[in-house]
């Protein structure tokens, strides 16, 4: 659930940043930008636990 949380937390800290950064007034650049940062991030997390899992 904690990572639920830091990626709801990222994803709207990075919707937040580009809505100022491409211009107020769109949503679609925004939006797209978030959602790729948040796939990035959640690919990333994914391809780093990879390797840790044991059934230990």
């Amino acid at each position: 659930m904690e990572s639920i949380r830091n990626y709801a937390i990222t994803f709207f800290g990075n919707f937040g940043m580009a809505y100022f950064i491409f211009g107020e007034g769109t949503i679609g650049r925004p939006l797209l930008f978030a959602l790729f940062m948040l796939m990035l991030m959640m690919g990333m997390d994914w391809y780093k636990s990879r390797g840790n899992h044991t059934l230990n």
